[in-house]
C-alpha cells in the first residue's frame, strides 16, 4: 500500500529556509524552478530556468520528526532516548554512531527510525572492515517550490536596525530575504514498510496499525501548526492551505501529479483511470474553486489539509484491517 499527497499552500512574507548570512544580509534558500513562456495565442513556446523561494523537504522532514517524537509519547509508542532528547542534541541523529544496536532493534524500540529511516556506519579499523545499518525512510518530503505555471515566487530583502538606546551611534542594520508564493509539495509515504523487520515480518498487527495511523497524524500536526521552518519569533509567516490531492494505492505505488493551478484533480483522475496496475482511491480539496473536485465520480471530497488526511487515514486503516 502507497500513500502519496500533493498540496498547495498560499506563504506570505515567510523566512522558513534561510540559506547564509553573508555579513548583515541573511539570504533565502533558492532553487531553479522552470517557467514556461507562451506567444500571444497561448502555445507553449519554450521553457526558462529562474531561481525563486524554496523551503527544503530536509527542513520539512524534521518537523515532521519532532511531530513523531511528541504523538508517540500521546499514544505510547517507543521512541529511543537519542530521538526524545533531539532538542537538546541539536537535531535527530538517531543513533548513528551505535552500529551495536541492530536493524530489528531500532525498528522495535523508535518509532522515528522506524518511520523515518536511519543510516548507522562504523568506521573501517586496522583489518579494513567496517560496518553499516541502514533504512531509507518510508516517508518521503518533496522541497517546497513556486507554482510558476501561475505566478512566480518573490524574494524580497526587508531592513532591520537594531537600536542601542544607550549609544544611539551604534545603530545594527541588517537585512532578511523575505519569500512569498504560492508553494506546491508533495508527500509519499510507502505504508508497506513502516513496522517492517529486515526479514520482511511485520512487528505486532496492532502495534504496526498505530505506527501507521501516526505517521499520518503527524502530518496534520505538521502543517496545522507549522512545524517547520526558521525564524518564526519575528517572521511566522501568513499561511493558507488551498487546497490538494491525495492518492491511496494498492498493490503499486501511485504519485500524485503536482497540485498547479488548474483542474489537477481531474487530471489524476484521468491517470489513475488509465494506470492499470491494481486499485487507486483519490481524495481531494480544493478552496480555490478552481479544480472538478466535488464533480468526479470516485474522488472523496474533504473540507480542509486535515480532513484530507482523515479521510486518507480511514481509508488505509480499513484496507490494513482486511
Amino acid at each position: 500500500m502507497f500513500v502519496s499527497f500533493g498540496f498547495r499552500f498560499r506563504v506570505e512574507v515567510e523566512a522558513l529556509n534561510m540559506a547564509e548570512t553573508v555579513g548583515n544580509y541573511a539570504r533565502h534558500r533558492a532553487a531553479p524552478v522552470l517557467i514556461q513562456v507562451r506567444d500571444e495565442e497561448g502555445r507553449l513556446k519554450e521553457y526558462r530556468i529562474t531561481m525563486a523561494p524554496a523551503v527544503s523537504g530536509q527542513s520539512v522532514a524534521f518537523g515532521y520528526m519532532s511531530a513523531l517524537v511528541k504523538l508517540a509519547e500521546q499514544k505510547g509508542l517507543p521512541v529511543c532516548d537519542e530521538c526524545r532528547s533531539y532538542e537538546h542534541l541539536g537535531g535527530f541523529f538517531k543513533r548513528a554512531d551505535r552500529v551495536d544496536v541492530g536493524y530489528d532493534e531500532r525498528i522495535k524500540t523508535c518509532v522515528v527510525e522506524d518511520i523515518t529511516g536511519f543510516m548507522a556506519t562504523k568506521e573501517r579499523g586496522e583489518g579494513g572492515k567496517g560496518a553499516v545499518i541502514r533504512r531509507t525512510s518510508p516517508v518521503m518530503f518533496s522541497y517546497m517550490v513556486p507554482d510558476a505555471t501561475s505566478a512566480r515566487g518573490v524574494l524580497m530583502p526587508q531592513l532591520h536596525v537594531r537600536y542601542n538606546l544607550k549609544n544611539p551611534d551604534k545603530q545594527i542594520p541588517y537585512q532578511v530575504e523575505a519569500g512569498t508564493a504560492v508553494y506546491i509539495h508533495g508527500v509519499a509515504i510507502d505504508v508497506e514498510r513502516i513496522g517492517r523487520l529486515e526479514d520482511g515480518r511485520y512487528i505486532d498487527a496492532k502495534d504496526r496499525l498505530m505506527r501507521v495511523e501516526l505517521a499520518l497524524d503527524a502530518l496534520k500536526a505538521l502543517y496545522g501548526g507549522l512545524l517547520f521552518g526558521a525564524k518564526k519569533a519575528r517572521y511566522l509567516p501568513v499561511i493558507e492551505a488551498l487546497g490538494g490531492i491525495a492518492a491511496v494505492s494498492h498493490p503499486m505505488p501511485f504519485v500524485v501529479s503536482p497540485p498547479r493551478l488548474g483542474d489537477y484533480v481531474g487530471e489524476n483522475v484521468n491517470r489513475a483511470k488509465k494506470f492499470g496496475a491494481g486499485s487507486i482511491k483519490l481524495f481531494c480539496f480544493d478552496k480555490e474553486g478552481v479544480t472538478g473536485c466535488g464533480k468526479q465520480d470516485g474522488v472523496e471530497v474533504a473540507d480542509s489539509l486535515e480532513g484530507l488526511v482523515d479521510k486518507v487515514k480511514a481509508a488505509v486503516v480499513e484496507m490494513l484491517k482486511k
